[in-house]
């Protein structure tokens, strides 16, 4: 993400950081600002990794915009802890994964 994040911010300097962040934890880099051919186009763009992406999938699906049977429950409590508990999970292996795989 890293890597990717330096080469946007190189494109787009002036944008603005809002990033994604859960319990102190920075889950995307999010930038937002306009684009540098015209003051009247916005724009914005996501920095997240792949595994976190694919679950705000099917969490935006399931909690985010429910069906109408299901509206509320990204409200509870409960629900909010394991949202968060399945991104430090997802997170937790991602670094794992990246420090065995520059072992080698």
């Amino acid at each position: 993400m890293a890597d990717i994040d330096n080469k946007l911010r190189k494109v787009f300097p002036s944008w603005t950081a809002d990033p994604v962040e859960d319990d102190g934890d920075v889950l995307a880099l999010k930038y937002y600002g306009k684009c540098r051919k015209s003051d009247r186009v916005k724009g914005e763009y996501q920095v997240v990794s792949m595994l976190i992406g694919l679950f705000w999938e099917v969490e935006h699906s399931a909690l985010y915009k429910p069906d109408v049977a299901l509206r509320g429950i990204d409200q509870n409590f409960g629900m909010r802890e394991r949202t968060r508990d399945v991104a430090k999970a997802l997170r937790a292996f991602e670094d794992q994964f990246e420090v065995l795989a520059r072992q080698g």
